[in-house]
């Protein structure tokens, strides 16, 4: 059940970041002038954007915490997949609504034409490969997830002879040469009175 909801908040984080930023690339698009697009902005009830990477940040704390469940449920050996079809859903199902009821706080109306106006299709066109990109980073972070918690799930047995290879003492000849590279340590020179 843990990993299910863990799964679920990674998705929706994902998702919902990516139609943001899909939602502002929108806008770019359809008003490439900074003043047409903050004239289009006021117009149609985007003033709470100026918040957005509040929003984005919210989400990246979420999808890092629902990171962190998976790889704990991962580590107990109960995990749940993702699906490429929820991203698919979310992130247009988002646009949709966020873009009827900014106009509907705005207006007090609700914006039956929204739908047919050009930032909508724009915006939901750009929802896809936004969502996409979404869906593979979370894969990406999972598999992360997955092969450091499978680092960490390995026999301490098996870690101390891998440490053990990395960390080898130096050795000395008779003089205080490093006998490994030929060269005299640091310090006065060796006397030999033999």
């Amino acid at each position: 059940m843990r990993a299910r909801l863990f799964a679920w908040l990674l998705t929706v984080s994902l998702a919902v970041a990516g139609s943001q930023v899909a939602h502002v690339l929108t806008y770019r698009l359809v008003a490439p002038n900074a003043d047409q697009r903050a004239h289009l902005l006021a117009d149609t009830g985007h003033a709470y954007m100026a918040n957005l990477p509040l929003a984005l940040a919210l989400c990246t704390v979420v999808a890092l915490l629902a990171l962190l469940g998976q790889a704990r449920g991962a580590r107990a050996g109960r995990t749940s997949g993702l699906a490429a079809w929820h991203f698919a859903l979310i992130a247009p199902l988002v646009f949709c609504c966020q873009e009827h009821f900014e106009r509907l706080i705005h207006d007090g109306t609700f914006p039956w034409d929204a739908a047919l106006q050009r930032t909508f299709v724009v915006g939901l066109v750009l929802q896809l490969p936004f969502a996409l990109a979404a869906f593979l980073l979370a894969r990406l972070l999972l598999r992360a997830a997955a092969a450091v918690t499978a680092l960490l799930r390995r026999p301490s047995r098996q870690l101390l002879p891998l440490l053990l290879a990395a960390y080898r003492p130096v050795e000395r000849d008779a003089r205080g040469r490093i006998a490994a590279g030929g060269f005299a340590p640091r310090g006065p020179p060796v006397l030999c009175l033999a």
